[in-house]
């Protein structure tokens, strides 16, 4: 495994410019740098893709989510299989070949897809995946949203398990202080000098349960960025952004740092596969998909202070001729082994393909049923998001089930008036309507979309709640992952209601549930019309 502390610059670096900057005078040092990021914003080429030859290639993931074990490429029309660590190792073994001077760089979500994560060792959850991923050699990874899902406590102990650092300048406590390194990093490779900043999800607290991000907040992302890139400019000669914020959020960023010095932005969170950087304002974005299936290649010809080439791809990691035996294969299969005797047994069959998507689906039709059946509600709702890959026909094991649902939500009960569930049903419509994100899936209830002229929202109307018109005066028990209580504002149109948590995880309502019927069904569609 490439060695941290020899690739990356010694403290001491950061010290001259330190001294310097306390000798003179704030007000000359300011208009240095304003002059600096202008010269850079006015006179610097638009890089030329594909004009070599470089002399730095960045190597980049992002929203691995625990894929550590190849997966059938449900793109490939030959079943070839596809991604995993052994894959990521190989296909790094092999890219390094032609990169010369490299880092290896990771833009958050590590956690949640495979119950490997779910694998403790001291009490800690997700310690597998930092072994892994400490094997393969990052320099530098960033904290995502999905790591809270262990909880804040836990997420902290899990730090402390990478052998490189995990960024996220933007998380912050009550007082304000970053909660996890907020320091940005400077490595040395092949005598080219690279600032690493990290900020995290902008969106954190509309993605994360609030019991799980209670005491943090989010700091503003630009003016620490631009804080650390002019502190940072005159002393190397690369500052790159890790960022989770999605390809849109990442656009907008770059768009209001032309000019600031970074020079590039690896972007997680919207798992976009970016077959080749964008430019934007001077500023490179690249983004690798998810699931441990691509890694990123970004080359670079890097002098003068800027980028003067640069050309990019993404690397299919085919899970071809792969090693069987060596460290890194026993460790993986180590693991696989664990997950597969916790996981692997076989729960039911099922009768045909269940899919998810972001409108009404049959996954989520089946899974609304047995939450609502399991909590004896009158309606049950589930979030199209939390709902992460579909179910072939076939033999149903505990494994699959928790790969469609890998968090660890547990079931919760809501009283609300007629009242209420019209409003809840309204939310859903108007979500449905405008396809800002994905809706509730239901059971239970139904309802015609109507869909607003102009200016008015998209309603539910004909509101039936078990095949009766929905009375505004009567009482209904709702079944939810607490998940979608908690964010009652998003997907409820309301705030955060009391609620009863009846202290089970929906992955195991939900395997109880296969092995009391032997076999699934697959549910017919026309609830939401």
């Amino acid at each position: 495994m490439p060695s941290r502390t020899a690739n990356r610059a010694p403290r001491a670096f950061l010290r001259p410019f330190r001294g310097w900057r306390s000798t003179v005078p704030a007000i000359l040092m300011l208009v240095a740098l304003l002059a600096a990021a202008a010269t850079r914003a006015d006179e610097t080429p638009a890089p030329l893709a594909g004009s070599g030859p470089y002399n730095l290639t960045l190597f980049h993931t992002n929203d691995t989510h625990s894929a550590f074990l190849p997966r059938t490429a449900d793109w490939s029309k030959d079943g070839r299989s596809a991604g995993g660590i052994l894959a990521l190792a190989r296909y790094l073994e092999l890219e390094r070949r032609t990169a010369g001077a490299n880092l290896l760089v990771d833009a958050g979500d590590f956690m949640t897809g495979n119950p490997v994560c779910n694998l403790k060792e001291d009490g800690v959850p997700g310690v597998a995946v930092a072994r892994m991923l400490n094997a393969i050699g990052y320099d530098v990874g960033l904290v995502g949203n999905h790591e809270f899902d262990i909880g804040l406590p836990d997420l902290q102990k899990l730090a402390k398990k990478f052998t490189y650092p995990l960024l996220a300048a933007d998380i912050v406590d009550a007082d304000g202080k970053p909660v996890f390194q907020a320091e940005p990093e400077v490595l040395e490779k092949g005598g080219v000098r690279i600032g690493v900043m990290g900020v995290s999800c902008g969106g954190m607290t509309e993605v994360v349960a609030p019991s799980r991000f209670a005491g943090l907040s989010m700091a503003a992302q630009l003016p620490i960025l631009r804080r650390q890139a002019a502190e940072l400019d005159p002393q190397t000669d690369l500052l790159v952004v890790l960022s989770h914020n999605g390809v849109d959020g990442d656009r907008a960023l770059a768009d209001s740092l032309a000019g600031s010095g970074i020079d590039v932005i690896v972007g997680g969170h919207s798992h976009t596969r970016l077959k080749e950087p964008e430019l934007r304002g001077g500023i490179l974005i690249v983004q690798a998909g998810g699931a441990m299936t691509n890694l990123g290649r970004l080359d670079l010809r890097v002098a003068n202070d800027r980028v003067e080439g640069y050309t990019g791809q993404l690397v299919t990691l085919w899970a071809d001729s792969l090693a069987t035996s060596g460290p890194l294969f026993d460790l993986v299969q180590g693991y696989a082994d664990q997950v597969q005797k916790q996981y692997g047994r076989k729960l039911g069959e099922l009768a045909g393909d269940l899919k998810r998507g972001r409108g009404e689906t049959t996954l989520g039709d089946w899974l609304a049923d047995v939450i609502r059946e399991e909590a004896g509600a009158d309606v049950a709702v589930l979030n199209s998001g939390g709902i992460r890959r579909d179910l072939p026909a076939g033999p149903l094991t505990a494994l699959l089930v928790h790969e469609v649902l890998p968090f660890a939500n547990t079931l919760v009960t809501v009283k609300m008036t007629g009242v209420e569930v019209q409003q809840m049903a309204d939310c859903n419509a108007r979500g449905q309507a405008g396809g800002d994100h994905g809706i509730l899936q239901v059971s239970g209830i139904s309802y015609l979309l109507v869909r607003g002229e102009g200016d008015t929202p998209a309603r539910a109307g004909d509101v039936t709640v078990g095949g009766k018109p929905l009375d505004p005066a009567g009482s209904y028990v709702v079944a939810m992952p607490d998940f979608v209580a908690m964010m009652a504002p998003v997907y409820l149109g309301r705030d955060i209601p009391p609620f009863t948590d009846l202290g089970r995880e929906l992955s195991k309502v939900v395997c109880d549930a296969v092995e009391k019927a032997g076999t699934v069904q697959v549910p017919a569609l026309g609830r939401l019309r």
